[in-house]
């Protein structure tokens, strides 16, 4: 699975519409939210997100959950982090040849 940047709006849109449908045990409302967007990381995505439990700290889901499963789970990220993962590509690259 290769990554999939979203631009920075989109990405946080994405995040505020999940944020009232995460960890209510729904995988549907989680596929009807992603929809499209997704569809070849979607089935495992949707697991998770449905049954993601809340923060520790505050006892909610909050956008900090989505975002760490949006990026380990679906390799979903911002698009404003890719110059960052380019250049960190890039000097793994050179330190191993």
């Amino acid at each position: 699975m290769t990554e999939l940047y979203l631009g920075t709006d989109l990405y946080h849109a994405l995040v505020e519409c999940l944020l009232p449908v995460a960890g209510n045990g729904n995988a549907d409302q989680i596929r009807a939210v992603i929809g499209p967007l997704a569809k070849d990381r979607m089935e495992p995505l949707a697991d998770r997100l449905a049954h993601l439990p809340p923060c520790p700290a505050c006892g909610a889901v909050t956008g900090n959950e989505i975002k760490i499963v949006l990026g380990e789970v679906g390799d979903i990220w911002p698009n404003h982090i890719r110059s960052a993962v380019t250049l960190a590509h890039y000097e793994d690259h050179l330190t191993r040849h």
